[in-house]
């Protein structure tokens, strides 16, 4: 929780992650990819997170406090929707509305502590360990959904190291791993931080959400297409 409250307060902050997850195949082995991401976050309503995979694909999702934008970079286009308002109005309505994945969201609410009590379902303390270089608890728990371990800083800033989530109920029980480095939580951000601006010849789409529903078949009821069986 006090690692929790000191993200939901921090007004201003950078870090930088190291990112790998698995994609079980049609054969049930898990593969790892990879990728590096930049984060920069200013409350109420500034987000920026730059992507680079393992293959060297590039990505961007941004909240300006007017648009919310996803550029993917190696086809060059990206989509874009108004923004509901703060960064946990547009947090909620990027996973749940336009459906798009956001794995460590919960840590970017301003209410992340109360976010983490109300999905937390069970709790263990594992150890006091300096793996990572550097004093750290480390904590496992449970949610309905995922199980997580996640390394704190045994410091005076209690800043997540590493954070490991399992889906158990995905095939395959994949992983995701995100390492943390370069937390600076006064960054200075220039006027161009949440600023986009299209790539050359960039095409813009919708998001797959915001597609309008398949219209309903012209057959009337009980009839079916020539040479259909029943």
């Amino acid at each position: 929780m006090e690692m929790a409250g000191l993200l939901g307060k921090t007004e201003r902050l950078s870090v930088s992650l190291n990112i790998a997850y698995d994609v079980v195949q049609e054969n049930g082995q898990k593969i790892e990819f990879g990728e590096i991401r930049e984060l920069a976050l200013q409350r109420p309503d500034r987000l920026r997170i730059m992507e680079i995979a393992s293959h060297g694909d590039r990505g961007l999702t941004l909240f300006d406090g007017e648009r919310i934008t996803i550029l993917d970079g190696d086809t060059n286009v990206y989509a874009q929707a108004p923004q509901p308002g703060d960064i946990d109005a547009s947090i909620i309505h990027f996973v749940r509305d336009l459906q798009m994945r956001l794995p460590l969201a919960p840590l970017m609410l301003t209410k992340a502590s109360e976010e983490l009590q109300r999905r937390i379902q069970s709790i263990d303390y594992v150890e006091h360990t300096d793996i990572l270089g550097a004093p750290a608890h480390h904590i496992a728990a449970r949610t309905a959904s995922v199980d997580f371990q996640v390394w704190i800083a045994d410091s005076e800033q209690a800043l997540p190291m590493r954070i490991v989530v399992t889906y158990p109920s995905d095939e395959g029980q994949p992983q995701f791993r995100a390492d943390f480095s370069d937390w600076n939580l006064i960054p200075r951000f220039d006027k161009g931080t949440f600023e986009f601006t299209p790539p050359a010849a960039a095409k813009r789409i919708v998001f797959a959400a915001q597609l309008p529903p398949a219209p309903a078949s012209p057959l009337p009821q009980g009839s079916r297409p020539e040479g259909a069986k029943p």
